[in-house]
């Protein structure tokens, strides 16, 4: 095991566990369990439909409003987040680590950057202040043809 504090507990590797979001994954009840493994096993940022056409495969009685509450809660709880995409609907992500995103302007395909972009501080405050907000976190999205749309086209 490792050092425990009020504020978490350091497994053995090294790695602080925030106790509050433990008890809450290890709280959740089956839907919930099955919407967050679907999130978790997903590739793409699926939408609140996909990802209720998903769990239905091994919760058919599940319903989409109860898809749609289990969301907005494991994201209110911090175990996933909720991404905007404009004005069409939000996408989900179990990769709740900040990172950013690829969005083809073909398919509107949402990608996962597989690097750690690393923008200056004093960029990233001189871009807050010009917008009159207080910087908390970001996310930088870059915009193109994703690898299939590339393929369509050149086809």
């Amino acid at each position: 095991m490792g050092m425990i504090t009020p504020f978490g507990r350091q497994h053995s590797s090294g790695v602080w566990i925030n106790f509050s979001k433990y008890i809450m994954e290890h709280t959740l009840n089956t839907n919930a369990h099955a919407v967050l493994d679907v999130l978790r096993g997903s590739q793409h940022h699926p939408t609140a439909f996909e990802v209720y056409e998903s769990v239905r495969r091994v919760r058919p009685r599940i319903g989409l409003a109860t898809v749609y509450r289990i969301l907005h809660q494991l994201t209110e709880q911090g175990l996933i987040k909720e991404l905007e995409y404009g004005s069409e609907c939000s996408r989900y992500d179990a990769h709740i680590r900040r990172h950013d995103h690829a969005i083809c302007t073909g398919c509107g395909a949402l990608l996962d950057i597989p690097l750690d972009i690393q923008l200056p501080g004093e960029t990233l405050q001189a871009a807050a202040r010009a917008a009159g907000i207080e910087l908390g976190t970001h996310e930088l999205r870059i915009y193109g043809l994703c690898t299939s749309c590339q393929s369509r086209r050149n086809a």
